[in-house]
């Protein structure tokens, strides 16, 4: 597989990632910004914005929020920029991407650029967003080979996905609004059903140590960490590698979350922060090992 190729493929897993991960996020945000006033509107949405690594000035009501975080194309923090630059790597990859997944991406860009959710009521158009990327999500899964270039993208996937349940779980919801945040905090992570299920309380402490640390819901921080070290092994396997040491990264993160001895709140947080850490790393041992390139070749006759 071409260098160029596996990066496309790898980008295209995180865009898509990053893109829902930040709608269910604005989402549920925004929801508790309507309902519950005890947080002032300019603090809530600096909260967001800052989890998202975001500027907030001048950001100082649900509105204004929805349409910074939606954004523009341009700006890949932005749901509309990582829908575009997803399509931008989906469009550079053409030949070696189903059409159903091209048309099914360039169809949730299309319904971005036209701005349906800059209305006065933005949590309709969220949710269609959130629907099309289900789309884009179940053809990938329905129509793409087992082979390299979706390994690549299943591990961009999940090195995106840890990212983002670390900047959901850093906003602690649960201690700025202690009677909805638990709820809004499993709503934007798509794990409300699986959590009721364990009959485990709905308070703060138990939807962190869930979100992080479950072994079987697949947006858990230790399930993501066993995905990324299954797409290394995978890889591997077909002779894609680099001498071990970023399987050596993602395993350590699995093997830190399987194993932990605690759960103490205090392990909670030490294990998000150092899960974040360590999803950076692995994604820059993917581009020095896979993606960077080392000088231009020159024929010569």
């Amino acid at each position: 597989m071409l260098s160029r190729i596996a990066e496309s493929f790898f980008w295209l897993g995180r865009y898509i990632e990053r893109a829902e991960g930040t709608t269910r996020i604005l989402s549920e945000h925004y929801q508790l910004i309507v309902e519950d006033q005890s947080i002032s509107e300019p603090m809530a949405c600096a909260i967001l914005l800052d989890a998202l690594s975001m500027p907030h000035i001048g950001v100082e009501d649900g509105l204004l929020l929805v349409r910074s975080v939606v954004g523009e194309t341009g700006l890949p923090a932005t749901i509309t920029g990582a829908v575009s630059a997803g399509r931008d790597n989906a469009r550079a990859i053409r030949d070696s991407l189903s059409a159903d997944t091209f048309e099914a991406l360039n169809a949730a860009h299309l319904f971005l650029s036209r701005g349906l959710t800059h209305s006065s009521s933005p949590g309709v158009g969220l949710h269609r967003i959130l629907e099309r990327l289900f789309v884009v999500n179940g053809v990938i899964d329905w129509t793409m080979s087992r082979d390299e270039a979706y390994y690549f993208m299943m591990l961009g996937r999940q090195i995106e996905r840890i990212d983002m349940m670390g900047r959901l779980l850093a906003m602690r919801h649960e201690q700025l609004w202690p009677n909805s945040g638990p709820v809004a905090v499993l709503r934007a992570a798509g794990a409300l059903s699986a959590f009721l299920r364990t009959r485990a309380p709905l308070q703060g402490t138990d939807v962190r140590k869930f979100l992080v640390l479950d072994e079987a819901f697949p947006r858990s921080m230790r399930v993501c960490a066993g995905d990324a070290e299954l797409a290394v092994r995978e890889l591997e396997r077909r002779g894609v590698g680099d001498g071990g040491t970023l399987l050596r990264e993602v395993g350590m993160l699995r093997s830190a979350l399987e194993y932990t001895t605690s759960d103490d709140p205090k392990e909670i947080d030490r294990l998000i922060s150092e899960s974040r850490q360590a999803a950076v790393r692995a994604s820059d041992q993917v581009n020095r090992a896979f993606f960077r390139q080392h000088g231009t070749l020159v024929w010569s006759h």
